[in-house]
C-alpha cells in the first residue's frame, strides 16, 4: 500500500508541476481547432437527376451539380468568373489563335486509368460533331478549332481568328476515351455511363439511393487521385426531392441528419432566418431580367429618342418591384454586365425612380400633355406633334412577369405613357416575337440567362452585325459601343478587355438601349455543423461547391504555441494577444 500512496503521490505532484509549468507560460500556449478527413455531408437537392454526363447538363440545373463534382475540366471559373486551372496549365500564342494545354502529371478517371491528351480530343470530337445534342452555338464554336494532340500530355487548339472567351468553352467536363470509344454525339442521351458516370472530379461516383423501385438520392465518395485539393469530406449524399417546400419540410424533420438545402424560395427564406443553426447563403444569379424597345421601328420613332428612353428607365419603380413583387428576392440591375465579374463597372451612376426627372425628360423631348388632362383618364397620354406616346408591352404569361409588366403600366401611366400589357406562353417568346425580322415587338420584358457562361463578352446582344440577324434585339445600331466590344474580343489582355468592358457599361447607361429590371438571388443554406464554407459570386448554382474540398464536419484539439502578450518582438513592437 505504501509503494501504490508513493507512486500517487509522484503523479500528483507531477500534475501540479505541469500545471505550474504551463501556467508560468502564461499565454506561450493555446488549444486549437483544426479540421480531420471524415464525415458525410447530406443535402436536400430539389429536381431530378436526367442524364449525368457533362456534355448534355446544359438545361438541368441538378445535373450540373453533380457533374461539378464528379467531372473535370481542362480550366474551372475562379470566383470572379476568370478561367484558372484545373487538369491543365496552358499559354497562348502572340497572335492570339493558338492555346496549348499542358496536362499536370499523372491524372487519372475514378477507375484509375489514366486521364490523356486523348481522352481531350475524344471529348471536342463529340462537341464537334454535327449530331452533338447540346446548345448550337457551343458547338458551332469547337467545330471552328483544330485540334491537334502532340504526346499525351500536350494538346493544341488553333482558332480561325482571335476569341478572347475561348478559354471559357474549355470548362466543360472530359469524357473517358476507354470507356466510350466509337460512341458518337448521337448515342450521348441514351448511354448507360449516364446513370453511372466516370469522371476525374474531387468526388466518384458510387451508387443510387432507391426506395423499392424510386430513386431517392445519390452517393459520392472523395476521389483520393484527384488533381486538385483533396477533399476534408469522405462522401457527399444528395436526397432528391421534387420542389423547395418538401426539402424544408425534410429539413425541419430531421434536423440532426441533413446538413444542407440546395434551394430556398421565398416561401421558406422567412422561416430559415429564425432557425440559428442554419447559415443562410445569398448570391446574384448569372441572370438578369430587362425590357427590350424595338429601335428599328419607324413606327415607334419615340423609342430612338435617348430622352425618352431616360424617362422610362426613371419612371420605373424598380425598387418597389423588387420588394412588393419578388419579395426582396432580386437586385435592381444596373449593368448589362453581372455583379461579380472581373469586368463589371462599380462605378455605374444609379437611375433611381424619379418620376420628376422623368416627367421633365420627356418635356425637354417634346411629348407634352393635352391641356387639361386628368390623371387616370383615357386622355392622359402626351403627344408630339399629334401622336401619342403608347405601346404594347409583351411579356412570359406566368403571375410573377405579368405583375412586373402591370407595375411598369402603372407608373408610366402616371407619366402620360399609355402601356398595353400582352402576356404570351413563355415557350413562344423567341420563336414569334425575338427572333422574326423586321421585329414584330413593340417592346418585350425577357429573362437572359448566362449560366456556365461567365466571361462577360456581351457582344452577341449589343454589335451592330447582329440586329439583322442575331440577338442583338432591340436593334441598337451604336458605332461607339460596338468598336469597344469588337476591341474586348480579340485580345487576351484582361485589364485591356476590362476596360473596353467599363466603357461599354458607361456607355449602355447614357444610351439606355434596353430598360434593365433586376438580376435574382440564389439563396441556398447549410447548418452549423458544416465548417469551412465560403459561396462566393456565381456563375451558376453549381459554384456552391467551389470551395467543398475545405468543407469540414470533424475537427482534432491541438495545443499550439501562442506568443506572450506584450512581449516585445526582434525588431520593435509587440505580440498580438490571442482571441479564444
Amino acid at each position: 500500500m505504501r509503494h501504490l500512496r508513493w507512486q500517487a503521490l509522484i503523479a500528483v505532484l507531477g500534475m501540479i508541476l505541469v500545471g505550474g509549468l504551463l501556467a508560468g507560460q502564461g499565454q506561450r500556449v493555446a488549444v486549437e481547432q483544426r479540421p480531420e478527413r471524415g464525415g458525410v455531408y447530406i443535402e436536400a437537392l430539389v429536381g431530378t437527376p436526367r442524364a449525368l454526363n457533362p456534355l448534355l447538363d446544359r438545361a438541368n440545373p441538378v445535373d450540373r451539380d453533380l457533374d461539378r463534382l464528379i467531372f473535370s475540366g481542362l480550366t474551372r471559373f475562379d470566383a470572379t468568373g476568370r478561367p484558372a486551372p484545373d487538369l491543365a496549365n496552358w499559354s497562348i500564342s502572340a497572335d492570339q489563335t493558338t492555346y496549348t494545354f499542358v496536362l499536370k502529371p499523372t491524372l487519372k478517371w475514378h477507375d484509375e486509368q489514366p486521364l490523356t491528351a486523348d481522352d481531350v480530343a475524344f471529348t471536342v470530337a463529340l462537341l464537334q460533331d454535327p449530331a452533338y445534342p447540346g446548345p448550337a452555338d457551343v458547338g458551332r464554336l469547337w467545330q471552328s478549332v483544330k485540334v491537334q494532340v502532340v504526346n499525351p500530355q500536350t494538346v493544341v487548339f488553333t482558332l480561325p481568328e482571335p476569341f478572347a472567351p475561348f478559354l471559357d468553352y474549355t470548362t466543360v467536363g472530359l469524357l473517358p476515351r476507354h470507356l466510350l470509344n466509337g460512341k458518337t454525339a448521337a448515342d450521348l442521351p441514351n448511354l448507360d455511363f449516364n446513370l453511372k458516370p466516370v469522371g476525374s472530379g474531387p468526388f466518384a461516383f458510387r451508387r443510387w439511393l432507391t426506395e423499392g423501385d424510386r430513386v431517392t438520392g445519390i452517393a459520392l465518395t472523395a476521389f483520393p487521385d484527384y488533381a486538385g485539393q483533396q477533399p476534408l469530406l469522405n462522401e457527399i449524399q444528395f436526397n432528391l426531392y421534387p420542389d423547395e417546400a418538401s426539402a424544408f419540410a425534410a429539413y425541419r424533420q430531421n434536423p440532426e441528419k441533413i446538413l444542407g438545402l440546395s434551394r430556398l424560395g421565398e416561401a421558406q427564406m422567412a422561416e430559415a432566418l429564425k432557425m440559428p443553426q442554419l447559415s443562410l447563403y445569398t448570391s446574384v444569379l448569372p441572370e438578369y431580367s430587362l425590357i427590350f424597345l424595338n429601335l428599328q421601328s419607324d413606327e415607334l420613332p419615340f423609342f430612338k429618342e435617348k430622352k425618352v428612353r431616360q424617362a422610362l428607365l426613371y419612371g420605373l419603380n424598380r425598387p418597389a418591384i423588387v420588394t412588393d413583387i419578388l419579395k426582396g428576392q432580386a437586385v435592381v440591375a444596373d449593368s448589362p454586365v453581372l455583379p461579380g465579374s472581373w469586368a463589371y463597372n462599380s462605378n455605374l451612376p444609379k437611375a433611381g425612380y424619379d418620376p420628376q426627372t422623368a416627367a421633365s425628360l420627356l418635356e425637354a423631348a417634346g411629348w407634352v400633355l393635352p391641356e387639361g388632362a386628368v390623371a387616370g383618364a383615357e386622355s392622359y397620354v402626351r403627344q408630339k406633334g399629334g401622336a401619342p406616346l403608347r405601346f404594347t408591352l409583351i411579356t412570359p404569361n406566368d403571375p410573377a412577369h405579368v405583375a412586373v409588366a402591370n407595375a411598369a403600366k402603372t407608373t408610366w401611366a402616371a407619366l402620360g405613357v399609355q402601356v398595353a400589357v400582352t402576356p404570351v406562353d413563355p415557350a413562344s417568346l423567341h420563336s414569334q416575337y425575338l427572333e422574326p425580322r423586321p421585329r414584330v415587338f413593340q417592346a418585350i420584358l425577357v429573362d437572359l440567362n448566362f449560366a456556365g457562361t461567365p466571361d462577360p463578352d456581351p457582344y452577341p446582344l449589343w454589335h451592330q452585325t447582329r440586329v439583322e440577324s442575331g440577338q442583338n434585339y432591340s436593334g441598337l445600331d451604336d458605332r461607339v459601343i460596338s468598336q469597344l466590344l469588337e476591341e474586348a474580343r480579340i485580345t487576351a489582355d484582361v485589364n485591356l478587355r476590362a476596360r473596353n468592358y467599363r466603357a461599354f457599361q458607361s456607355r449602355f447607361v447614357d444610351q439606355v438601349p434596353a430598360l434593365l429590371l433586376y438580376y435574382p438571388v440564389y439563396n441556398y443554406a447549410v447548418d452549423a455543423r458544416v465548417n469551412g464554407v465560403q459561396i462566393g459570386p456565381l456563375t451558376e448554382p453549381s459554384d456552391r461547391f467551389n470551395t467543398i474540398a475545405g468543407w469540414y464536419l470533424i475537427t482534432s484539439k491541438v495545443i499550439v504555441e501562442n506568443p506572450l502578450q506584450g512581449v516585445e518582438r526582434p525588431g520593435g513592437g509587440t505580440a498580438p494577444t490571442a482571441t479564444p
